[in-house]
C-alpha cells in the first residue's frame, strides 16, 4: 500500500520553523504534500495570525521561500495549491461562493511554480469544499484533488466516468458512513480524487490504524491529512505513531500525486 501526508495552510505567515518541527524528523524518508495558500488575505481564516493589511504573497516571506525551495530540490516536500486567499466570502469557503475562480486557480498556480521552482499538480480545497463552479476552475487547469471524507455535497461533472465513480463512493458510504475513507483514488474523467483521514491532538489512534489496516488490506493509499500550525506536541506524537506504525508495515511513503498515479 502507499502513504502520503498533506499539510494544509502553509502561507506568507508560516514559520520555517513549526515546519520543521513537525516534519524535520520524518520527512527525509516520509515526504510531505504542502497545500499554499499563493495570496493570504488580512481576513483569511487559514491557522494563521494575518498581520498585514493586504493580501500577502507566500514568496514575500523569503526565509520561507528559501527553506522550502531546499524541501523541494531535496525531494522533502510537494507543493499543491490551496485556494487563492483562503478567506470565506459571503461566509462560505472560497470555492464554494467566491467569485473568478478560474483566474485565481491560474494565478495561484504560477505563482506556486515560480516561487518555488516545481510543478503544481494538485489542488486541496479550503475546507475541502467546492462548488460546480469551483471544481470547474480546477479541473480546467489540469489539476487533481486531494480532499476529505463526505460524499456530499458533490459536484456534477460532464464525463461519464463520474456517474460510475460516485455511484463506487455512495455505496461504499452507505457501508461505512465515516469509518473508513474510500480506499483508492478515483478518476471522474475531468480530474482524479484522493481521500484524506484528519489526524489533531483529538484523533482516536485505535480508529487511525484500523482505517490503515482496512486500506492495507486492499492495497489502497492511506492519505493523513493535518495542519502543522495547528499541531501541539499530542498531534505530533500521533503522527510519529502513524508513521511508525506504516514504517513497520512496509507501506510506501509517496507524495499525494504519485498517490494519484494508481487511479
Amino acid at each position: 500500500m502507499k502513504f502520503c501526508i498533506r499539510d494544509d495552510d502553509t502561507c506568507y505567515y508560516t514559520e520555517p520553523a513549526v515546519l520543521e518541527s513537525v516534519f524535520g524528523d520524518i520527512w527525509d524518508d516520509v515526504p510531505v504534500t504542502l497545500a499554499c495558500v499563493p495570496m493570504a488575505s488580512p481576513d483569511t481564516d487559514a491557522l494563521v495570525e494575518a498581520t498585514e493589511s493586504v493580501p500577502m504573497p507566500i514568496e514575500a516571506n523569503a526565509p520561507l521561500r528559501s527553506y522550502l525551495e531546499e524541501r523541494v530540490a531535496a525531494g522533502n516536500v510537494e507543493i499543491a495549491l490551496h485556494g487563492y486567499h483562503h478567506d470565506t466570502p459571503e461566509g462560505r469557503p472560497e470555492f464554494v461562493t467566491g467569485s473568478g475562480l478560474a483566474g485565481k486557480v491560474r494565478a495561484g498556480r504560477r505563482q506556486l511554480e515560480r516561487a518555488f521552482g516545481t510543478t503544481v499538480r494538485l489542488f486541496v480545497p479550503p475546507h475541502v469544499r467546492l462548488s460546480n463552479s469551483g471544481l470547474r476552475a480546477v479541473y480546467t487547469a489540469g489539476l487533481d484533488i486531494v480532499r476529505g471524507y463526505g460524499p456530499r455535497p458533490r459536484e456534477t461533472q460532464p464525463d461519464p466516468r463520474w456517474w460510475l465513480g460516485y455511484a463506487h463512493l455512495l455505496a461504499f458510504y452507505a457501508r461505512h458512513r465515516k469509518e473508513f475513507r474510500y480506499p483508492t483514488p478515483l478518476n471522474y474523467g475531468t480530474h482524479r480524487e484522493l481521500y484524506s483521514h484528519r489526524l489533531n491532538g483529538q484523533t482516536d489512534m485505535a480508529w487511525c490504524k484500523r482505517a490503515f489496516d482496512y486500506i492495507d488490506a486492499r492495497n489502497g493509499v492511506f492519505c493523513l491529512s493535518l495542519h502543522a500550525s495547528g499541531l501541539g506536541e499530542t498531534g505530533r506524537q500521533k503522527l510519529r505513531e502513524i508513521v511508525t506504525y506504516a514504517r513497520d508495515r512496509n507501506a510506501e511513503f509517496v507524495t499525494a500525486s504519485e498517490a494519484l498515479e494508481t487511479a
